[in-house]
């Protein structure tokens, strides 16, 4: 597997790559791209949406301020894959005092990542059990010597350029596995994940990036596998690693397919519409009716109420009115 060293601008050519994470963020490919996260919005939301979040089509966006939970997994992130920018340690509990805020402004503007020491140890922790328990569980134990932050350009058969970062990724004559790596305050319990698969859209990264990789590798089509490590924030830092499944998967390349028909449409036409611009009648969820339904049934301590609100013994304001 060749992979081409890329400091800063843009490639010329479809092809795996070794880049900082400002520079693929920025969008390296020789015209305007398709990442995951703005196809999402392209499905979700609204091609408006998708060219607001572009960096080349709308200018960068500025970033929030992170929170602790983000700044613990991004310091995860770098232990896990380490790739990505510097930590710098502050030797306190919070970001109240005066010199703390002062050491944290000022790694943000070298261009690391500040980290409380409290923060750090946790951080460590989830880094260290998620090696360890990773490498316990049959089938993952080349996710710590995989190739990390490596990424994947693409041109798709429509003409759109398609851009991936993998967190890591394995690659041999037999086929590959790409590894996206989870963290956070959410429980990685197995039966919770389809759940918060689908209500994050996860399955459409997962299609997407394995469209991208098998457009480069095109032997490898139909061997690519799309792994999540979930690893959760707090003691014992429990891991689950998962796959989705065949439903997940073909809802995803559906999902995928629809995203390069907007974006495409988009691009060609120069016009990003928003919602429709007009009244729309709004779908009451079926389970929630058949839920109300349900205790309007069962429940007792409902079962004297009168449900007609149309009736009343007292005189409308409009009688006068009446023929």
């Amino acid at each position: 597997m060749q992979i081409i060293e890329h400091n800063a601008g843009r490639v010329s050519a479809p092809g795996l790559y070794r880049m900082p994470a400002e520079t693929y963020h920025a969008d390296p490919c020789p015209e305007p791209s398709l990442s995951s996260s703005v196809a999402k919005l392209l499905i979700d939301r609204s091609p408006e949406h998708a060219f607001h979040a572009h960096p080349r089509l709308s200018g960068p966006r500025e970033e929030s301020d992170p929170t602790r939970p983000k700044e613990i997994g991004t310091a995860a992130h770098k232990l896990l894959l380490d790739q990505g920018r510097d930590l710098v340690v502050v030797e306190a509990d919070a970001w109240t005092s005066k010199d703390a805020r002062a050491e944290r402004a000022a790694a943000y503007a070298a261009g690391d990542c500040p980290i409380l020491r409290p923060d750090l140890d946790k951080a460590e922790g989830i880094a260290n059990g998620a090696f360890d328990r990773l490498a316990k569980i049959p089938g993952c134990e080349g996710f710590r010597a995989a190739d990390a932050e490596i990424v994947a350009i693409a041109r798709d058969r429509s003409g759109a350029w398609l851009r991936i970062m993998m967190d890591k990724v394995e690659i041999t004559d037999h086929g590959a596995i790409i590894w996206d790596v989870k963290t956070g305050e959410q429980a990685a319990a197995p039966q919770g994940l389809g759940r918060r698969i689908e209500g994050m859209a996860m399955e459409v990264q997962a299609a997407f990036y394995v469209h991208v990789l098998g457009l480069l590798l095109p032997k490898l089509q139909g061997r690519i596998l799309f792994r999540w490590a979930f690893i959760e924030n707090d003691p014992p830092h429990a891991a689950t690693v998962a796959e989705a499944d065949g439903a997940g998967m073909h809802v995803g390349e559906r999902k995928v397919a629809l995203a390069l028909h907007r974006w495409n449409a988009s691009l060609r036409r120069g016009a990003w519409p928003s919602y429709p611009a007009q009244i729309i009648r709004a779908e009451y969820p079926e389970w929630a009716a058949r839920k109300w339904a349900e205790r309007e049934e069962l429940d007792p301590s409902v079962a004297d109420v009168d449900w007609s609100l149309d009736k009343s013994p007292w005189r409308p304001l409009d009688m006068e009115n009446a023929a």
